[in-house]
């Protein structure tokens, strides 16, 4: 057998770090997304004001998403490393794939979710749902367990399972302008859409989430990392939590500042400025935390398997 060289040795273990280092991630930046909701307010805030990169003493690239399943997908894709996301998009991800995938980094959000429907629909209770048309965002996002739940509670199945119910996924600008045209006659949505729907589709909010569940808190927004990023930076992991939990801290306390940067960055990203008035409304019915909920979240993982949309799975494996 030939005898390796000194140089090949060296060029061996030059290659071995590039590629240890291309798998962990660069050490001057870090890369987060984050959803266009006031849910994920804490999160836009850190990093618009720039609060965040300087708490974590490195560059923030940042990333905008409209859907949690894009920011896991992202994840997935190593395309970012720390993404603050719904629950269900981070429990539906963390049952297909390996423990350790995910690592959560904590809480973002509870609450900031509604059903709302048509004031011309007649819809005034549950026993008003039969042979309705209603909508969310996305199969499997957080609101969407939270309507399927909802119906199967009530006695209704959706149509694709036998139902008299039809629940479409549409984007949620798309359920704005069908409710306006009288096509649809209820969504669940996040803010904040809900409060927007309310406000410009003669809608009423029929269902505030946080009244479903115990202690009136659940979550909406989540902080969740690569698993081998966080492995291989765990001081930065740890800033990022760190810095996220400040800003909860901010947006709880300080809402005047964090809803003005935060109108101020949705208006760049998505081309339209709410109304301030519009914001401080939405901001009423969301509760800022950065306790994850664990045993909510857990529920969730239960809801979502109930209801076929994902395998069984424990939100403990996210602590690993």
């Amino acid at each position: 057998m030939r005898a390796v060289s000194r140089r090949e040795l060296l060029a061996g273990l030059s290659a071995s770090a590039l590629l240890a280092a291309c798998a962990s991630g660069r050490r001057d930046v870090v890369r987060i997304g984050f959803m266009t909701n006031v849910t994920h307010a804490p999160v836009i805030a850190g990093i618009a004001s720039g609060r965040l990169a300087q708490a974590l003493g490195v560059r923030i690239e940042a990333r905008s998403f409209r859907s949690g399943p894009r920011v896991l997908e992202a994840l997935l894709g190593d395309a970012i490393d720390v993404g603050s996301a719904g629950p269900s998009a981070v429990v539906y991800t963390n049952a297909r794939h390996a423990p350790g995938t995910l690592r959560l980094l904590g809480g973002v959000c509870s609450g900031g979710a509604s059903f709302v429907v048509r004031r011309d629909a007649g819809i005034r209770g549950p026993g008003d749902l039969s042979g309705r048309t209603l909508a969310t965002v996305g199969l499997g996002t957080t609101q969407d367990i939270s309507l399927r739940k909802y119906l199967r509670a009530h006695g209704y199945a959706p149509a694709e399972s036998g139902g008299d119910v039809t629940v479409h996924a549409l984007d949620a600008s798309t359920i704005l302008s069908e409710m306006t045209r009288g096509s649809l006659d209820g969504a669940w949505l996040p803010e904040p859409w809900a409060t927007r729907i309310v406000r410009e589709a003669s809608a009423a909010r029929l269902v505030d989430e946080r009244d479903l569940w115990p202690d009136h808190r659940f979550p909406t927004a989540v902080l969740v990392a690569r698993g081998d990023w966080a492995r291989a930076q765990p001081g930065l992991a740890t800033r990022v939590a760190t810095g996220t939990a400040i800003e909860v801290v901010r947006a709880a306390g300080e809402p005047d500042e964090t809803r003005g940067v935060v109108g101020d960055e949705l208006a760049r990203l998505l081309g339209k400025r709410l109304p301030a008035d519009l914001l401080a409304e939405a901001w009423r019915w969301v509760d800022f935390t950065s306790d994850p909920l664990m045993t909510a979240l857990d529920t969730i993982a239960g809801d979502a398997f109930t209801l076929g949309l994902a395998p069984r799975s424990s939100s403990t494996t996210l602590l690993g």
